[in-house]
């Protein structure tokens, strides 16, 4: 293609660009509340409605005296909102109302008892709060024949994004496609290759661009900028242009999951940033000041969120940046190490196995803020550099250098989380099996072969010479072998088998289910050569990291976060199974014509299967993002109005305790030494991690002053906590009312 022609052609793909944002955002993006349906839209979060009734031909809800619905992330969806209200009081009223705007009192009216529509202009985005609230708040009637106070009767709700100039995006995306253009030129692309990645990845910014209807935790500017950068990267990795340009769209599918599915934070990740704001407020690495309990297992992950806290920064934004980030190295890991393995293009197929995995993404780009992307990318740099030698053949020699980082990685890994001391042991077995000889096995051999593999010291020396003053160091810190949590979670023995079966079952069907017989693929034809080498090393650590999750009964957290490690892993002898079935296909005559259409139709129906997962997973998520605010804003109310000796019991031990900073009981023992160490009779049988419980230790001996309604029935009855608690009603900083049991 002629550089004059080329050159027009990329100047009529940016000018269309910046035409599409501009007539994208002179339309106003309406999100009408459906108030209609038995179920409301589980985008947004409410407080304070009640159930759908009918009137004649109509449905309406009525709401109690402070009513909220809140657009998590709103402000990264627009600047400006408009709000259309459509109310009435339903009974003879003089009571006022006032509208509020992320808790800013906009207006006061006296509601009409007939049906009334009101537009409000809603405030702009205030400094750190880029979630959206519109609230109602009236004097509630209490009816003699109804229980629940009254407030007004809602039918319709509509929030409208304003119109507005993205500047940003209509200039800066244009400049990133350039430069990819130029990049790629530079890198050896033909002309129709460079143009057809900028114009494919044009397109897709696009459509993301327009379609967006409920925001993201993160602006779209920055997750595209995630995957202009990891373009970058990926132009620099491969040379092939359908490689270039697969691993381009895969980096916008990690880059835009926190947008196209929804997105989350954990609850058990505010457990570590409680250790790291004590450790920075000068308590120690405590949860509650004074307690030496160790209810973390991720000291590496903890330490690096206390360094962000002591330099200013946002845990939760960093937690959605980061996931982003590692999933996206996780990414281009895979396919540089699948690429040395089995080759540029096999190498692009596990990495899409990789990037459609709903487990990694809910685990990584899609939130989740815990230490398992960070760990999943320890253990994969510690394969691929244990793996640095070997190429498509099985043989290879692991030099000193490669091992000692080995050794380092897979400690880093360990402190990241304790079961990388099981990576470790399976890396040195292998290295052993892999240069036994059947002369080894004859008298005086094994002195022979141990002389012969003493420079594996390089591989476990850098490893003990961080553990082990690790290690005494944490016994001396907190007195216990183990992490508390290890007491809090095991004890189950062979009952936990049966759940963690059903558990490896579950994760086992998001990745191909049969098809994952394909990883055997590569023991098919010599089967010891395979299994010293790097597939056998690959099988190994899947295989046994497998049964160890089965025997400790899985994880109760949606998306079998314990497999996120090994999909990278499973993703590579996956793609090495597939390789293996598609060149015997193409050595068959009557195969070798369909067989490459039947590979890109299995790829591609596997690829959108596994990305659209039930739909339940992403309601359980929302409810559980939801929960988790709920939880912040209890957790503010303890900061603002209890004294600071007050204290609060707890099933959900993470955003409560570091938002509320008093003493904090976890009624599960996962911070608790005592309920840790509870026998309990069918331990194994229910929801990991929520099996120990000790009421009468809760209650009687640590006297929280305070327990959340929600967890009454961690207790026998109510009257159990009557004794001694009352009820009362407390209001959140977003007016939200909650109930708790308060200390007489």
């Amino acid at each position: 293609m002629p550089r004059l022609v080329e050159l027009l052609l990329l100047l009529l793909l940016l000018t269309g660009w910046m035409v599409g944002v501009v007539l994208v955002r002179s339309n106003s993006l309406r999100l009408p509340i459906d108030l209609s349906r038995p179920e409301l839209d589980d985008s947004f979060h409410y407080a304070g409605i009640y159930p759908l009734e009918q009137r004649g031909e109509g449905a309406f809800r009525w709401t109690s005296g402070s009513f909220l619905v809140q657009l998590p992330w709103g402000y990264q969806l627009a600047p400006a909102y408009a709000a259309v209200v459509r109310m009435d009081a339903g009974l003879p009223n003089s009571r006022e109302l006032t509208f509020l705007a992320n808790e800013r009192p906009l207006v006061k009216v006296i509601p009409a008892e007939t049906p009334r529509i009101y537009r409000l202009l809603l405030p702009p985005q205030g400094v750190d709060d880029v979630s959206l609230r519109l609230a109602l708040e009236i004097t509630p009637l209490q009816l003699p024949d109804v229980t629940r106070p009254l407030g007004v009767i809602l039918t319709g709700l509509e929030l409208r994004a304003l119109p507005f100039t993205d500047w940003p995006t209509l200039l800066l995306i244009p400049c990133a496609l350039l430069l990819i253009w130029a990049l790629a030129h530079w890198r050896g692309s033909s002309s129709v290759s460079a143009l057809l990645l900028s114009t494919s990845l044009a397109v897709a910014l696009f459509v993301l661009y327009a379609t967006q209807l409920r925001p993201a935790p993160l602006p779209y500017l920055t997750m595209a900028g995630f995957s202009v950068v990891a373009t970058v990267v990926a132009l620099l990795l491969a040379r092939d242009p359908l490689v270039r340009s697969g691993l381009a769209l895969l980096t916008i599918v990690i880059s835009f999951s926190g947008m196209l599915w929804a997105s989350w934070l954990s609850d058990d990740a505010f457990i570590s940033f409680r250790y790291a704001q004590n450790l920075i407020a000068g308590n120690g690495l405590v949860y509650n000041p004074g307690e030496w309990v160790e209810g973390y297992t991720n000291f590496l992950y903890t330490m690096l969120v206390a360094l962000l806290l002591r330099l200013g920064g946002d845990p939760v934004l960093w937690s959605y940046l980061s996931g982003v980030g590692l999933a996206l190295t996780l990414l281009l890991v895979t396919y540089t190490l699948g690429s040395r393995l089995l080759g540029p293009r096999w190498g692009l197929v596990a990495a899409l196995f990789l990037a459609t995995s709903q487990s990694l993404l809910i685990h990584s780009a899609r939130g989740g803020g815990l230490e398992t992307a960070l760990y999943a990318l320890l253990l994969l740099a510690a394969v691929s550099l244990y793996l640095w030698g070997a190429t498509g053949t099985e043989q290879w020699v692991a030099t000193s250098p490669t091992l000692i980082m080995t050794g380092l990685l897979l400690a880093l890994a360990t402190l990241t989380r304790p079961e990388g001391a099981l990576l470790l042991l399976l890396t040195l077995f292998h290295a052993l099996v892999r240069d036994l000889r059947w002369n080894d096995l004859r008298l005086g051999g094994i002195a022979v072969f141990v002389r012969r593999n003493v420079g594996l010291l390089a591989l476990v020396g850098p490893y003990l010479l961080i553990m082990i003053p690790y290690f005494l160091w944490r016994y001396s810190y907190y007195g216990d072998l183990l992490p508390n949590t290890f007491y809090a979670k095991t004890g189950g023995g062979l009952r936990a088998i049966p759940r963690g079966l059903a558990y490896s079952w579950s994760f086992a069907q998001t990745m191909g289910g049969p098809l994952l017989l394909l990883c055997l693929g590569g023991l098919v034809t010599g089967r010891w050569r395979a299994i010293r080498g790097w597939r056998g090393y690959l099988l190994l650590l899947v295989g046994v990291y497998t049964l160890y999750i089965t025997a400790v009964g899985g994880d109760h957290f949606r998306g079998e976060r314990f497999f996120v490690p090994l999909v990278a892993l499973v993703a590579l002898l996956l793609a090495d199974g597939l390789a293996l079935v598609t060149r015997m296909a193409l050595n068959q005559p009557r195969l070798r014509l369909v067989a490459p259409l039947l590979l890109t139709l299995l790829l591609g129906l596997y690829s959108g299967m596994a990305l659209n997962r039930p739909q339940e997973l992403d309601q359980t998520l929302r409810g559980m993002d939801e929960g988790l605010w709920i939880w912040r804003e209890i957790g503010w109310w303890m900061a603002d109005h209890t004294a600071p000796d007050a204290s609060i019991a707890v099933t959900g031990a993470g955003a409560i305790a570091y938002y509320g900073q008093r003493t904090t009981i976890d009624m599960h023992g996962l911070t608790d030494r005592h309920i840790a160490r509870v026998v309990v009779p069918d331990m194994g049988t229910g929801t990991p991690g929520h099996e120990k419980r000790d009421p009468d230790y809760v209650l009687n001996q640590r006297q929280p002053t305070y327990i959340p309604y929600m967890w009454s029935d961690y207790f026998p009855d109510v009257d159990y906590l009557r004794a001694d608690y009352e009820l009362v009603t407390i209001k959140t900083r977003y007016g939200r009312e909650l109930l708790m049991w308060k200390r007489r």
